[in-house]
């Protein structure tokens, strides 16, 4: 039995750099603020640990990833969300849970049906709409199957009873009962389904935004870092984990740009040089060691777990994210990323209940000429009297092996990053 995590925690996150382009702005080159100094958004750390949990736990949703279809052309919010969870949950007006839910309206997609509009509209209700559309809409001629649907003819029945009915039907279709018959819609199956759904929303008051939520926070990314859903309905999950930008704290930021060449010519190039092979360049930093503050408060989403009976964050989930902490980055590795890994986790875990609040640790970090990394002024800190009486324990991940690190917290478990 999994056990929810409560405990809020602050820490930070360094990624060395070595000949590498971590983060890219759209130039291709490695972003930097106006005064020179390289960093990379909170979304590149992000990225890497998305990346690894899809990799290192298949059997976890991670929702916020890109995905293709078969086209290959990345899905949208709205299909993202059909891929992991079906249909897009409607609010019923049944009120007794006791007997299977009844509809007037199905849709059958060639293996299973779908009820729409639990409830009977007024036909006045269905009259306005239709007379709502433009005058050149191809939807108006579905006006007098719709009107059939809501008549005073039209029966309501279960899903499993239509299905049983429409065995022998091969293709996607739209039928409805009347005086005890199933009668088909014929048309456009997008339009018969457009109006169906606005119709349906006028009925049962549009999405169930309850079991949307429910269904997102069984991600294990919407759990830990929240997410915006502007699709359609619109949630905002204020997620528990939050990470700041990364700032190199090394004492250099050298950029350099390379040529590369391809292989092949470019085909519209009309000039003598369209004999020869494509030449580009590519940036990358020389040595760059970037410092990601994190924080983490479990109690960000616990009103809306509440609301939804959602997934809250478990002990399981904070295992799965520190691995991806220490070893996403290193993971990740491409042409214009090899040589980026992760270098260094110090994470600070808060006694229970406690409501101390510390400052962001990017600053106070800093990287030497020798590649040391110093946490003296964070360890000055955490060993305060006050601040120390708060703290249930710290966690010092790096390698002894290739990382020198100065003015460690006496009290820190020392841990590898690849364990």
């Amino acid at each position: 039995m999994t056990t929810a995590f409560t405990n809020r925690v602050f820490g930070c996150v360094v990624i060395k750099s070595v000949n590498s382009n971590y983060n890219a702005d759209f130039t291709h080159q490695p972003r930097t603020l106006p005064d020179g100094t390289v960093y990379a958004t909170d979304k590149a750390l992000k990225y890497t640990v998305r990346n690894y949990l899809k990799k290192a736990y298949p059997d976890d949703k991670v929702f916020y990833f890109k995905t293709m279809d078969s086209d290959f052309k990345p899905r949208t919010l709205d299909e993202s969300y059909v891929l992991y969870f079906g249909d897009f949950p409607k609010k019923s007006k049944k009120k007794d849970n006791s007997e299977p839910e009844k509809f007037y309206l199905f849709k059958y997609d060639g293996d299973s049906v779908t009820g729409l509009l639990p409830g009977q509209i007024k036909p006045a209700t269905v009259k306005k709409y239709f007379k709502s559309l433009g005058e050149d809409s191809d939807l108006k001629q579905l006006a007098n199957d719709f009107n059939k649907v809501t008549g005073k003819k039209a029966e309501q029945q279960t899903t499993d009873f239509v299905l049983s009915k429409l065995m022998e039907e091969q293709e996607e279709s739209f039928w409805y009962i009347e005086n005890g018959k199933l009668q088909k819609i014929n048309g456009s199956f997008i339009d018969i389904e457009t109006v169906a759904n606005e119709l349906d929303n006028l009925v049962t008051g549009g999405l169930d935004r309850k079991i949307m939520l429910s269904n997102l926070l069984t991600c294990i990314d919407v759990r830990l870092f929240g997410g915006t859903y502007a699709g359609q309905a619109n949630l905002s999950i204020h997620g528990p984990l939050q990470i700041t930008h990364g700032v190199n704290r090394y004492v250099e930021g050298i950029i350099y740009s390379e040529q590369i060449m391809s292989p092949f010519r470019n085909p519209g190039e009309k000039s003598a040089d369209s004999t020869m092979s494509t030449l580009g360049t590519q940036s990358k930093l020389k040595e760059g060691h970037y410092v990601h503050g994190l924080s983490l408060n479990p109690h960000n989403i616990s009103d809306l777990i509440k609301l939804s009976g959602g997934q809250s964050i478990t002990d399981e989930d904070i295992t799965k994210v520190k691995n991806a902490l220490t070893q996403g980055a290193t993971l990740y590795d491409s042409a214009a990323k090899a040589g980026t890994e992760n270098e260094l986790m110090l994470w600070v875990q808060l006694k229970p209940g406690s409501m101390l609040v510390l400052p962001s640790f990017v600053e106070l970090i800093s990287v030497d000429a020798d590649r040391v990394i110093h946490l003296e002024k964070v360890t000055k800190i955490l060993e305060r009297p006050t601040v120390s009486k708060h703290i249930e324990k710290i966690e010092l991940y790096y390698d002894k092996t290739v990382t020198q690190v100065k003015g460690e917290p006496n009290n820190a478990i020392i841990l590898e990053l690849n364990q």
